[in-house]
This record gives structure tokens, C-alpha cells and sequence, in this order.
């Protein structure tokens, strides 16, 4: 005689989980916004306290401000230094050293870049200038991609704006495949370009509810 189950009342688990991946959504976005702040901030306060140690052991006394005043001229100092070639060629050979450590070649680059991104000069023209959905790898399978230049061209037969998609991969934003596609075929995405990176480099655990511009929807 077959035994009659009672179905079990799944409302508690949901709600859980909602509330777990709502929780890690929110604790990875945190993460990845806060982590090149912190990083800067950490190495700064580091030299800040070593210059401060040193110098007042060098004087015998303590100046106030004068640890604050090294920090700022060192900073000051790296800028110029890897501005020219020779400090060019020297964070190349250190770089090229972080790369060879087991752990440290899969943080590095991304939070170099995410850097390089958050406190470029503000004369720099940002390297993206929206977010657009458009269908890769295969039809019916959409990827998040940056535009980085829109063009017209006549290169097909006929003149066609094409626009410059790079797909991120993660962890990285900043690398992957370019595509070149008519501008017709992408989605514009009501998405910014902080939040997008945010989202690829939390391998999509810090992803938004994709929304299509209003350009978009009125089309």
C-alpha cells in the first residue's frame, strides 16, 4: 500500500535563502567597492606610522605632522618616479615579481585596475561609457558588455554605426573578448558602469536586477 506524503511547507527555507543571498549580494558589492579603498588606505596609515617611528627615533622627539608630510611627499615621489622610464621599468620588474606568488596573481590585476578606473585623472575620457546586453556566446545567450567606441563604417557593404563591446571576464573587468556589433543589436541596460563592474567582479554574487534603458523600452 503506497504510503500518502505529506507535502512539506517550503516558505521557511525560502524566505532563508532570500534573505542569505540578499545578505551575501549586499556583503560581496561592500566587498568589492571597499577593497582598493581599503588596500590605499592600509599602505598609506603603514607608511605614515613607519616614517613617524623612524623619524623620531632619527630626532629623538616626536614632530607632529612631519610623518603625515613624508607620507604625502613619498606618494608624491612614486607618481613622478613612474611617470618616467625608469620607474616605468621598475614597477614592470616588481609587478612581474607579484605575478609569479601563487595567490597574490589573482588579486593583484584586478584591483590594480579597479584602482587605475576609480581615481584615473579626471581629464582621462573613462574607458567605458555605458553598459549594454547583447546575445554571446550563442543565440538565445546574453553577456554583459562595455562600450568603448562608436564608430560608422562602411566596411560590410553598407554604412553601419558599429559599436566596440569588450566582455569582461571575470574577476576581471577589464579583460576579455572585443566585439564589433551594429549598434541595433545590443541592449542599452539602465545599469551603471560602477555597479556593472561590481557585479563581474563578484563573479555576478553581487548581481542587479537587469533593467533595459528607456530608450530601449520605447523602441
Amino acid at each position: 500500500m503506497p504510503r500518502t506524503t505529506t507535502p512539506r511547507s517550503n516558505a521557511g527555507l525560502s524566505t532563508t535563502a532570500v534573505i542569505g543571498q540578499a545578505l551575501r549580494r549586499y556583503f560581496v558589492t561592500g566587498l568589492a567597492t571597499l577593497a582598493p579603498l581599503v588596500i590605499t588606505l592600509g599602505l598609506l596609515v603603514w607608511i605614515f606610522r613607519a616614517a613617524d617611528q623612524f623619524l623620531g627615533r632619527y630626532f629623538g622627539f616626536e614632530v607632529p605632522g612631519l610623518g603625515l608630510i613624508v607620507t604625502i611627499l613619498l606618494v608624491i615621489a612614486v607618481g613622478i618616479i613612474t611617470i618616467h622610464f625608469f620607474g616605468r621599468v621598475v614597477i614592470r620588474v616588481l609587478e612581474g615579481w607579484l605575478y609569479r606568488l601563487p595567490i597574490i596573481r589573482k588579486i593583484y590585476p584586478p584591483i590594480k585596475q579597479l584602482a587605475q578606473f576609480l581615481f584615473r585623472d579626471g581629464e582621462q575620457p573613462a574607458a567605458f561609457q555605458r553598459v549594454v546586453l547583447v546575445e554571446y556566446p550563442r543565440p538565445g545567450s546574453y553577456s554583459l558588455a562595455f562600450v568603448t567606441n562608436e564608430a560608422t563604417t562602411s566596411v560590410t557593404g553598407r554604412s553601419v554605426t558599429f559599436l566596440t563591446l569588450l566582455i569582461p571576464t571575470p574577476p576581471s573587468p577589464f579583460s576579455g573578448p572585443i566585439l564589433f556589433v551594429p549598434k541595433g543589436d545590443v541592449i542599452p541596460l539602465q545599469l551603471s558602469v560602477e555597479a556593472a563592474i561590481t557585479l563581474v567582479v563578484s563573479g555576478g554574487v553581487a548581481a542587479l536586477p537587469l533593467q533595459a534603458a528607456a530608450a530601449a523600452r520605447a523602441k
